[in-house]
């Protein structure tokens, strides 16, 4: 598993360095608008409950590793309640009627982070190996320490301007997104538990092409994401920024 360990490594480290992420880390870019995407996000975060719920947690558990994903999915299948308060916290409530949401939630603006959430229901839902599930869940936690680390930069400059926590995009949601699976051992249980599985040579090469797979997944979701930032603006996110400059202009 440590080589399987080290792809992830270094894929999460070109991970960093995605055009979204150094769109956030923009301090000349209002806070507001460095998460103007934030409602693309919308397909993930809420199917990412039923993924936890649905596909990675299986009782009776047969394995420890089968385990360790029940409380993982456990914890994590919680997070969009956070996700819907920054949305109401963000002022998105009063932009979307409940036909615009659908039309934009289904819309070409969502259409890769929707291929995303098939990718990772198809990697795993038929799994039977739990092993490979788990490998799929590192790579999860791996975009989603990067990520998170860059939100809670912006949601700590966000919160100067509007004095509320954010609690999906700020600290408190990195603080337990540690970048392995989250079950009841610590960090280092955790690492030392992961190295110490032995994968065959095909399991090995099935890891890699998962590992692979999610990243490319989530760098294209995060492309889209960037797309949607850099041409609506956050207080009119269903407004593109070339209709109002023409209707400015008009």
């Amino acid at each position: 598993m440590r080589a399987v360990l080290d792809r992830i490594k270094q894929r999460k480290e070109e991970f960093a360095q995605i055009p979204l992420i150094q769109f956030m880390q923009d301090q000349s870019i209002d806070p507001r608008q460095r998460l103007a995407w934030a409602p693309c996000l919308a397909p993930f975060a809420m199917n990412f409950k039923d993924f936890n719920r649905q596909v990675l947690y299986q009782e009776p558990a047969s394995s420890k590793i089968q385990q360790l994903l029940n409380e993982h999915s456990q914890e994590d299948g919680r997070h969009w309640v956070w996700f819907l308060q920054d949305l109401k916290l963000l002022g998105f409530d009063q932009m979307f009627s409940y036909t615009d949401m659908l039309r934009f939630l289904w819309g070409e603006e969502t259409r890769k982070t929707r291929r995303l959430c098939i990718d990772l229901f198809g990697m795993c839902a038929f799994e039977e190996n739990p092993l490979m599930k788990l490998v799929v869940v590192e790579a999860l936690e791996a975009t989603g320490n990067v990520a998170l680390y860059e939100t809670a930069q912006v949601a700590k400059a966000l919160k100067e301007i509007t004095h509320q926590h954010h609690p999906y995009f700020s600290a408190s949601h990195y603080a337990v997104e540690s970048g392995h699976i989250q079950a009841e051992m610590t960090h280092s249980e955790i690492e030392e538990f992961l190295e110490q599985i032995e994968l065959t040579e095909a399991d090995q090469r099935k890891a890699f092409l998962l590992v692979d797979r999610v990243f490319a997944a989530f760098t294209e979701s995060m492309d889209e994401m960037l797309t949607f930032a850099q041409t609506h603006s956050y207080d009119q996110v269903l407004v593109t920024r070339k209709y109002q400059r023409e209707k400015v202009a008009a």
